[in-house]
């Protein structure tokens, strides 16, 4: 059975945009990503945990799998 790993990102304001006024990015993602890789995980995708009340996602978790 392959091991599963979850790393939880949280957006972070970095600005503003042209239309909601504020700009959200999810800061260090690319980072978690390529640092897995490097380990030997593969990326599986990533699933949205939290939202904010106007439905921007405010949390995401990245999926990691590999052989034990």
């Amino acid at each position: 059975m392959k091991k599963v790993e979850f790393v939880h990102i949280k957006s972070e304001l970095s600005g503003y945009g042209p239309m909601k006024g504020k700009k959200y990015t999810f800061e260090g993602a690319e980072e978690a990503i390529r640092a897995r890789l490097e380990d030997g995980w593969d990326f599986c995708g990533y699933i949205p945990l939290d939202t904010r009340g106007v439905g921007d996602v405010e949390t995401i978790s990245l999926i990691f799998q590999r052989d034990p």
